[in-house]
C-alpha cells in the first residue's frame, strides 16, 4: 500500500512542477530531477531618482515609509494597530517611481484616502488615509 502511494506521489509531484514522467522511468528507479522547468528571476526594486523621504504622520509619531510597508493588527505588520475593525494585514505601501502606492489587502472594512474607499491609490503629499478608526497623513519631505 505504501509503495503504491509513493509511486503515485512520484508521478504527481513532477507533473505539478511541469515535468511529466513516464511509467518506465518510475519503474527503473532512476533519480528524478525535481527542479522546476522554468527559471525565475527576482524583480529588482526600481530606485527613486529623488531624495524625498515619505512619512506617515499620526497624532503621536512620524513613520518613515520603506518598500513593502504593511499596516494591520498582525505581528508581521510594520505599523501594528489595535483597532478590532482592522484586518491582520490591512494595507501595504510600495514604491511606484518617485511616489508611493497604497493598496488595500481586500480588507473587510476598507481603506479610505481623503474620504473615498480605495483598492489602490497613488499618494500625494497631504493625503489623509483612514484605516479603521486610525487617521494617517502622508507627507513627502
Amino acid at each position: 500500500m505504501i509503495e503504491r502511494f509513493r509511486t503515485w506521489l512520484a508521478t504527481i509531484i513532477p507533473g505539478l512542477k511541469g515535468k511529466h514522467l513516464k511509467k518506465a522511468e518510475l519503474e527503473q528507479g532512476n533519480r528524478v530531477d525535481m527542479a522546476p522547468t522554468k527559471r525565475y528571476s527576482i524583480a529588482k526594486e526600481v530606485e527613486s531618482k529623488s531624495d524625498v523621504e515619505c512619512y506617515l504622520v499620526t497624532d503621536s509619531k512620524e513613520i518613515l515609509l520603506k518598500p513593502g510597508f504593511l499596516v494591520g493588527r498582525g505581528a508581521s505588520c510594520h505599523l501594528r494597530l489595535t483597532d478590532p475593525g482592522i484586518s491582520r494585514v490591512h494595507a501595504s505601501f510600495n514604491r511606484l517611481g518617485d511616489g508611493w502606492l497604497l493598496k488595500d489587502n481586500s480588507s473587510k472594512n476598507g481603506t479610505f484616502v481623503n474620504g473615498e474607499r480605495i483598492r489602490s491609490a497613488v499618494l500625494k503629499s497631504g493625503d489623509r488615509i483612514q484605516i479603521g478608526q486610525t487617521l494617517l497623513v502622508y507627507e513627502e519631505r
